[in-house]
This record gives structure tokens, C-alpha cells and sequence, in this order.
């Protein structure tokens, strides 16, 4: 049976080169859905390992230091260890081109002040390190933000949250001027360690909290999309099933004739079973390369993961065995009496 499910395969392989042409395409904007999820945890990631910091005191009517705004006075943190930072969600209309970025101010050289990758860090007012995907200025070139003017002094990469808004890093004296009038506020006290006192109206959160309270926005798309990759493995098994029940249709005789010269039920469905999986395993080859070719033409970040390519396969194959179940069915009732015209 293995023999004659491959030579069914090669004498109707224009039909299962154009099913597998189209079950790749669906697995290939699987492998994006989950490059894109991935993509908004990997940048808060790189965020918060560069700042560097283990634990952020916050004000104790904020829900977190990026999604809350709450400034309270530098004074009210007297800890040699704190480092005062103030986090802003900033819009800058560039002659009509308008760019939100996530700005944090914080003391040169350190906690919240990033190391560049590219040029160097923020030495003192007037300059800025902004992330790659900061469009309006490169390095050495100038923007504005709230009416101040900033050269880009260095860059780093992947710094970014809220599924692609760049990280733009100032001193901390220009970040109040900014959005406080020169106020000696701040939004929160970063630590390279929890502290182990903390101040009235102030509470401690986790570099882990902090975390998951930026990710927080965007679990309902993260939801979404992961809605978004079910309904494409359904799609894919809906196709490859399509495709082999039309083919137990056709081969009702040979199905027929099959029974008739003793061959069980289980063995025909093993030779389904067997075009379900070449045919799901080359979708996934393929699949890959579509992904890789695809995914830099999304205008978000698709970052899809090792693991991701790892776990496709064995994807497609339940997805491939799931959809023989549907020519199974269609196998398991036809009669050998079929094969003589009964």
C-alpha cells in the first residue's frame, strides 16, 4: 500500500504540487503570526535588559513605570542606589510626519541611561540615543521633542515597545523640561537590586512585573493572533483533506479491488496517511521559505524563533494525519463488491 499511495502521488502530482503550493502559503503566515507575537515580547526583552535594572519604584496609584504616568518628587527617594528616571510616550510631528516614541529620561551614566551600540551614550543635555528604527534623525542629525532640539549622538538596536515604537534616551534634566517645566519630578526609581525599603506612596515592582505590565496593552492582540493561527492550521487541514477525499473518490475501485484481494481497511488508511504527510512535510519545507522571504515586507517586525521553525514540522504532520481522517472515512465504506460493478 506504501508503494501504491507514492506512485498515486506522482501520477497525480500537478494536483498535490498546487495543494502543497497552497497549504505552504497557509503555514507560512502561521510561521509570521507567531514571528509577530514573539516580536512583541522579544523587544521588551532587549528594553529592560539594557536599562539594566532589577527592580522600579513607582508611584502606588501607577500600574507600571511605561504604562502609567505619575511623576512624584526626586526628593522622596533619598537611596544612593535609586536612579530617577522619567518615562514619557511622546508624538512628534515632523512637517506632518508624525512618530510616537517611548522616551526615558534618566542621569548620564546611569540606570536608564543605555549603552550605545553605535556612537555613544548620552553625556549631558541636548543629546539623545535613539533606537534604529527611529526614522526622523540618524546619527549626528538633529530632532525635536516638546520644542527641544537633540542631536542623536548613538543608537542601539531592537530597542523598542508597544509592538514597534523606538526607545529615544535623554538626560533626565531634559526629560522634565520637556514634560514638567524643569520640575525636579520623575516617574520612577530604577534599582540594580530590590530595595529593601521603600518609601510611603511608593511600591516596588519586578524587572518580571514590569514586564509583563508593558505586554499588558497588547494581550488582546496577542490573543488575536494567536486566534489568527488556529484558524490557519484549520484552513491547511481543511485543504490537504479536500485534496485526498477527492482522491478516495476517484480511487473508489481501486479501494474496491484492494478489499478484495485482502487488504484491511487500516492498510489503505496507513497509504492515506503516508501522501497526508509527504505532502505536509514539503508544505513545511516551503513554507519556510516563504516565511523568510515574506516577513521583511510586514511593516511590523516579524521576528520568527528557532523554535518556531523546529515545531512546523510536527505541526504539519497532525495537521496532515488530522485531514487523511476525512478520505479515511470515505475509504472505510467502500464495499469489495464494488470492485467487480456490485
Amino acid at each position: 500500500m506504501l508503494r501504491a499511495a507514492l506512485r498515486d502521488l506522482q501520477w497525480r502530482k500537478k494536483r498535490f504540487v498546487i495543494a502543497m503550493l497552497g497549504v505552504a502559503l497557509v503555514f507560512a503566515m502561521g510561521l509570521i503570526m507567531t514571528g509577530l507575537t514573539e516580536s512583541f515580547s522579544l523587544e521588551v526583552d532587549r528594553t529592560l535588559n539594557a536599562i539594566g535594572a532589577e527592580a522600579w519604584l513607582v508611584s502606588d496609584s501607577a500600574t507600571g513605570p511605561f504604562t502609567s504616568f505619575s511623576p512624584v518628587p526626586t526628593a522622596l527617594v533619598t537611596d544612593s542606589e535609586a536612579s530617577p528616571a522619567l518615562v514619557l510616550r511622546q508624538s512628534i510631528d515632523d512637517n506632518g510626519k508624525i512618530v510616537d516614541v517611548v522616551v526615558i529620561g534618566a542621569q548620564p551614566g546611569r540606570l536608564g541611561s543605555v549603552t550605545a551600540s553605535s556612537g555613544k551614550s548620552v553625556a549631558g543635555p541636548g543629546e539623545a540615543v535613539v533606537d534604529n528604527d527611529f526614522t526622523l534623525a540618524g546619527l549626528g542629525q538633529s530632532f525635536s521633542i516638546g520644542g527641544k532640539s537633540f542631536k542623536v549622538v548613538g543608537t542601539v538596536s531592537g530597542q523598542r515597545l508597544y509592538a514597534g515604537l523606538p526607545m529615544v534616551y535623554i538626560a533626565l534634566s531634559e526629560a522634565q523640561k520637556v514634560s514638567l517645566q524643569g520640575q525636579p519630578y520623575a516617574s520612577t526609581f530604577i534599582y540594580a537590586k530590590m530595595p529593601t525599603t521603600i518609601p510611603t506612596g511608593l511600591k516596588a515592582m519586578s524587572n518580571a512585573e514590569v514586564r509583563t505590565d508593558v505586554l499588558r496593552p497588547l494581550q488582546n492582540a496577542m490573543d488575536s493572533i494567536a486566534l489568527v493561527r488556529v484558524l490557519l492550521w484549520i484552513v491547511a487541514a481543511t485543504i490537504i483533506g479536500s485534496v485526498l477525499y477527492l482522491q478516495a473518490m476517484e480511487r473508489t475501485r481501486d479501494f474496491a479491488v484492494f478489499k478484495a484481494t485482502g487488504t484491511s481497511t487500516a492498510a489503505i488508511g496507513v497509504g492515506l496517511a503516508l501522501q497526508a504527510v509527504v505532502l505536509s512535510l514539503a508544505a513545511a519545507a516551503l513554507a519556510a521559505v516563504f516565511a523568510a522571504l515574506l516577513a521583511p515586507t510586514f511593516p511590523m517586525h516579524v521576528e520568527i524563533p528557532t523554535s518556531a521553525y523546529e515545531l512546523l514540522p510536527v505541526v504539519t504532520v497532525v495537521v496532515g494525519l488530522l485531514a487523511s481522517l476525512i478520505a479515511l472515512r470515505k475509504t472505510a465504506t467502500v464495499q469489495p463488491a464494488a470492485a467487480f460493478g456490485g
